[in-house]
């Protein structure tokens, strides 16, 4: 295999496209929305057949979950030369997502579907706190509405969500975590360590890999996650996040491609996660990973670039995209011998992260 076709024309695909070209390989990107063909890492767009497709493209992946119900993009998803396609027909919708993980039997917030508007104060009788869930489509916060214990439930649209949501419990977490890793179409599997992530307002805003204090739980977050990418006869990088809560991991979201919180991986490992998953993809033996030390990822949100970045401590990957409030146009990684000087070098990125970092790399610094 030296060609691949990805769905999705956003910057996980083009990043995807940048490593396959290192390795000799060949990415190119489909754009379900303008319906046109993205080769490698170029931006001049062109249209592209189905018959085209087949011709040139033994496998395809995705960059995303959700593709328009019709159209090329929908069909090649669904073809069974998508790598993906086991994880799409599970993943994007929350219902059958934490239905296939109670099948499992791999722990996750305690959840009930919200099929009728009484479902919503029978859940809050039951759970105390609630985070309700739209099904599908929910990214980045949106789609989402978190109800503390006695909380007012008339906050949740839940006529509007009833038979489209699901209720869980509001789990009291000490952090939230995350691991990457990628299985390879031969059943072999590799992973990154366990990463430490910091969401304001539903957004990723920081990075902390390799999470402090993790070792004991990194093959049990190792072995849910091979468990999932075996169940789903999944080729390529997938990222599981979690709650870790009294000691133990709780399944939140599963993301069936390369994710955000693995973008440290770029300047933080041998191999990048986008390296990792077209090496799987093309069947390439899964080595072991060479971590560099602590290493940080700063999301740059919703702000113009800026030249004083670049005499910042780290790497700046910047996509390229219009920026407007809430989007994630960018990111910094940042990586150091020990996590007290990740610190100093996070301090020169303070103006675009979110009050309160400090406090986060303070609780990481003191555990054991």
């Amino acid at each position: 295999m030296n060609r691949v076709l990805v769905l999705g024309g956003g910057q996980l695909g083009l990043m995807m496209a940048e490593a396959a070209a290192r390795l000799g390989l060949v990415v190119d990107r489909y754009d379900p929305e303008r319906a046109l063909l993205l080769p490698g890492t170029s931006d001049l767009a062109v249209p592209i057949t189905w018959e085209e497709c087949l011709e040139r493209y033994p496998v395809v992946t995705v960059e995303r979950e959700a593709f328009p119900d019709s159209g090329l993009s929908a069909r090649l998803a669904a073809s069974d030369r998508c790598v993906a396609r086991g994880a799409l027909a599970v993943i994007p919708d929350r219902y059958t997502q934490k239905s296939m993980l109670d099948e499992l039997g791999i722990a996750t917030a305690p959840w009930r579907n919200l099929d009728r508007v009484e479902d919503l104060a029978d859940a809050a009788a039951e759970f105390g706190g609630v985070v309700v869930k739209a099904r599908s489509g929910g990214y980045d916060g949106r789609g989402t509405w978190i109800v503390g214990d006695g909380g007012d439930l008339s906050a949740v649209p839940a006529e509007e969500l009833a038979g489209r949501a699901i209720v869980e419990k509001k789990i009291p977490f000490r952090r939230e975590l995350s691991i990457v890793g990628a299985r390879n179409p031969a059943g072999e599997t590799l992973f990154y360590p366990l990463t430490r992530n910091w969401h304001v307002d539903g957004i990723l805003r920081l990075s902390l890999a390799p999470a402090n204090a993790s070792a004991a739980l990194q093959p049990e977050a190792e072995n849910i996650l091979r468990r999932i990418m075996e169940k789903l006869d999944y080729a390529g990088v997938m990222a599981v996040e979690f709650f870790e809560e009294d000691g133990r991991l709780l399944v939140n979201e599963i993301a069936p491609r390369v994710h955000n919180s693995g973008h440290w991986t770029h300047e933080g490992a041998d191999w990048s996660q986008f390296d990792l998953h077209v090496h799987a993809l093309a069947g390439v033996p899964l080595h072991s990973l060479n971590v560099h030390g602590p290493s940080a990822m700063v999301n740059l949100i919703g702000t113009p670039f800026d030249q004083a970045w670049l005499q910042h401590p780290g790497v700046v990957h910047w996509y390229g995209k219009s920026v407007r409030p809430g989007r994630k146009v960018g990111h910094a990684n940042l990586v150091a011998p020990t996590l007290e000087g990740l610190r100093k070098g996070l301090n020169a990125w303070a103006d675009v992260l979110p009050e309160g970092f400090e406090a986060i790399l303070d609780s990481e610094l003191a555990l054991d």
